[in-house]
């Protein structure tokens, strides 16, 4: 019985040997790249590899290049000298750009072959790992201008992904430090003193204000000299405010483009008062009288002047922009409707946005 129970075991095995080893090698080509697929490498490979042989001259030749690329590739990620054999064979932009990664995550200058791979797929998901890279490579070498510039490349295409969520506080203080810097930027120009001139009509000549270039100059007066090199900021602001997480957004805006800078806390109407839609600030003061609903004015400096040492009117008649001198009630719904700062906060931004400001406020 044994014997038999045997020589049945053999026949079946040999029935199902017989099966594959007859099995056209197309479908085992299929199933290979099936098993590919699905993360079984070693099992395909050997079947991948003999494709390319068997299909060489055919039109099936460049898939089957591209399947063991990526199979070779998965088993060791070093493996990517095939890709370059890939692209030459393709037309496909999806299989392009996906050898194009391998190779440049490989590539003997590795910085520059993610900063091309970039440039030419600037919206991808794998430019956004390049871009974090390239980054903390920077970053590594105090290459504080190229970090900078990294982090803004980040956050301005991949503004909802997590990776830029956690660099947006970083950013805004280089960004911060990079404006006040004397050094130019794209978005500046350099003005020199005239006999004769003064910061108002300065500011008059380029279209600017004379608080941003007092703190753009680090000046502390009004007091200029001939000869002088002013810096000039060209651009134009966005203030965009979130209501549901009481958060300000700036954004810098200059020959189309349109680039974060910083963020803030803000407190807004504890009442949910504080109004929705797009605004222009309209009023600009210093040292700010509250004039108190149905009462009297209010002077600067007295304990129950609520608008801290700034105040930005908006065009929304009674709401703006202010500072508070109670800090703890930033960040939260906390104001009688208006939209408040730590003093010191809404001083650097007093200094920054001029009137005609864009404001939006939303949910």
């Amino acid at each position: 019985m044994k014997k038999i129970l045997i020589f049945l075991f053999l026949i079946v095995v040999g029935f199902f040997a017989y099966k594959y080893f007859q099995e056209p090698f197309s479908e085992k080509y299929v199933k290979a790249k099936t098993m590919c697929e699905l993360a079984d490498y070693e099992q395909a490979l050997p079947i991948l590899k003999k494709a390319v042989v068997k299909f060489k001259d055919t039109p099936q030749y460049p898939d089957a290049v591209y399947w063991l690329a990526k199979c070779e590739t998965a088993m060791n990620p070093s493996n990517v000298e095939r890709w370059q054999t890939v692209i030459n064979l393709t037309t496909n932009k999806t299989v392009v750009m996906e050898g194009r990664y391998c190779l440049a995550k490989n590539s003997k200058d590795k910085i520059k072959a993610m900063e091309l791979f970039i440039k030419d797929y600037p919206l991808s998901p794998k430019s956004r790992e390049f871009i974090v890279e390239i980054a903390n490579d920077a970053k590594a070498k105090n290459d504080i201008p190229k970090y900078r510039a990294t982090l803004q490349q980040l956050v301005d295409n991949y503004g909802d992904s997590p990776e830029a969520a956690g660099v947006l506080d970083e950013l805004g203080e280089l960004n911060i430090a990079q404006m006040f810097a004397f050094k130019p930027q794209e978005h500046t120009t350099y003005h020199t003193v005239e006999k004769g001139e003064y910061l108002s009509t300065i500011a008059r000549k380029e279209k600017t204000f004379v608080d941003s270039i007092k703190r753009i100059n680090n000046l502390s007066t009004d007091r200029i000299r001939q000869g002088v090199k002013l810096k000039i900021d060209k651009s134009k602001y966005l203030l965009d405010i979130d209501i549901s997480d009481n958060i300000m957004k700036l954004y810098r805006i200059f020959q189309n483009s349109t680039n974060y800078v910083k963020r803030y806390s803000v407190g807004t109407g504890k009442n949910d008062n504080t109004p929705r839609g797009l605004f222009k600030i309209n009023l600009k003061q210093k040292e700010p009288i509250w004039y108190k609903p149905g009462g009297k004015a209010i002077p600067f400096g007295s304990k129950d002047n609520l608008l801290g040492t700034r105040w930005m009117g908006i065009d929304c008649p009674g709401f703006g922009i202010h500072g508070t001198w109670e800090p703890k009630s930033v960040g939260m719904a906390s104001s009688a409707g208006c939209v408040r700062l730590i003093n010191e906060d809404v001083e650097e931004l007093y200094d920054i946005v001029p009137l005609g400001t864009t404001v939006k406020i939303h949910d």
